[in-house]
């Protein structure tokens, strides 16, 4: 016979969002109960440098963002609180430091999220790990009572007085990338855990919520070409983070994007252009000043070129034009094109970059200090923006606007809170969790 347990609040995911949300709830008296699949807590967040940063103004949250103004908002004005819960609970945390566009701090993720979980249980509540949820459960009314659940010692039944969906995004299934993203996102590599496969999606759709499919967008970074894919330090390692100060040519030799609005945004640029893989250029100016510099003030300084070049990358520094035009060449590039290219762009960033098709908003000085430095990179996705569509209560919308009673969505599985920008992943996690967890009463 199949088991039924009552909680106040079922959690499905116990990454940044989900564990947010419990820890927050439970901390205010909710007995909660938290369903991961994979075999530990933490998803992709335990993998991530852990900067919970985001916007440093409303008006760079709507710029850099990128999705839902209103959306967007909630992750600003809800930072200041989740930051001040941290501090409360004992988290620890650096100084507060300059990442991007906006600020934050390096925290103990694992710190946060093993606190969450004492909370869970401290307050009556546990934890389930390698448990699948099988279904939302519906009264007569289409209201969300709970879950099903399965676990290779039995089926369980979860009835809980609110639902909220944390999974993580859909990142892991390659079916889906390619149905919402792009064709060729099919492929792409993955920089984060393979669990979050889009669950909550069809938890939340087959329950009657919205799923639009109009935000292809995603978090990712460029990287160069591995020879192996099976260590996650080298998500980081080889990321080219400064291809926002280079410049990206397709296969056609042609520049396609303003490559200086980030090498999130590039990564989806690149994904859709012939091949998907592009060719990132830069000199030695930017190499001394950004391809051996940390992203962030905490990262550890590498050598970005030779980084790659040890691990399988395809790659040369080139002491003058000629000699980058013939490894493009050799790459499948077209090499005439991409020198062309290279003489145009540092002719219109000494006499008229206002002119320059695609633009550069930010940085367009020239890029014509040799040694040149060329690499073929290729995008790699972290988490997906477009999921559930919410309203800035985290509450679960039909495709009419109205609510699903009952059910919420945290973190990656909620649609648009960026689109074509990026604010801060763990930020957008840990606020949309407590404000689901506020919204379901907990406030």
């Amino acid at each position: 016979m199949e088991e039924t347990i009552d909680c106040d609040l079922l959690v499905i995911g116990g990454g940044m969002a989900g564990m947010s949300a419990a820890g927050w709830a439970a901390e205010r008296g909710a007995r909660v109960i938290v369903v991961e699949k994979a075999a530990a807590l933490g998803g992709s967040a335990v993998l991530s440098g852990g900067v919970f940063w985001t916007a440093a103004s409303r008006a760079k949250m709507q710029l850099h963002g990128g999705g839902d103004p209103a959306l967007g908002q909630v992750v600003f004005d809800t930072y200041p609180d989740v930051v001040a819960w941290l501090r409360r609970r004992g988290v620890d945390m650096t100084p507060r430091m300059d990442v991007l566009h906006g600020q934050g701090y390096q925290i103990d993720i694992l710190g946060h999220i093993r606190g969450c979980a004492d909370l869970v249980e401290q307050h009556g509540g546990f934890i389930v790990l390698e448990t699948e949820t099988t279904t939302l459960v519906l009264n007569d009314d289409g209201a969300v009572t709970g879950a099903r659940t399965h676990h290779v010692d039995g089926d369980v039944t979860i009835q809980a007085r609110a639902t909220i969906l944390a999974t993580g995004g859909f990142q892991g299934s390659p079916k889906l990338r390619a149905r919402y993203i792009h064709p060729s996102a099919e492929t792409m590599l993955l920089r984060s855990n393979p669990v979050s496969d889009g669950a909550g999606l069809r938890l939340g759709e087959a329950a009657g919520g919205h799923v639009a499919g109009t935000n292809p967008h995603f978090y990712g970074h460029l990287v160069s070409e591995p020879d192996r894919w099976d260590d996650e330090r080298l998500y980081v390692n080889l990321s080219q983070y400064h291809s926002d100060h280079s410049l990206l040519l397709n296969m056609a030799g042609a520049r396609f994007c303003d490559e200086t609005r980030g090498d999130h945004s590039n990564t989806y640029e690149t994904l859709i252009q012939p091949g998907s893989r592009a060719l990132c250029i830069w000199d030695a100016r930017v190499h001394e000043a950004y391809a051996t510099v940390p992203v962030v003030s905490i990262g550890e300084p590498l050598d970005k070129m030779q980084t790659a070049l040890d691990h399988g990358g395809k790659g040369i520094v080139a002491s003058s034009l000629d000699a980058l035009a013939a490894f493009a060449t050799d790459q499948g590039f077209d090499g005439t094109a991409v020198r062309r290219t290279m003489e145009a762009y540092n002719r219109e960033a000494r006499h008229g970059w206002e002119v320059m098709d695609p633009p550069r908003s930010e940085d367009h000085r020239p890029i014509d200090k040799p040694p040149y430095h060329a690499l073929v990179v290729h995008p790699a996705i972290t988490f997906t923006f477009g999921g559930l569509t919410v309203d800035t209560g985290a509450h679960v919308l039909r495709a009419d606007g109205s609510r699903v009673a009952g059910l919420y969505a945290a973190g990656a599985d909620a649609s648009d809170i960026f689109g074509r920008g990026y604010a801060g992943g763990l930020a957008l996690a840990a606020t949309y969790g407590v404000t689901a967890a506020r919204s379901a009463g907990w406030v």
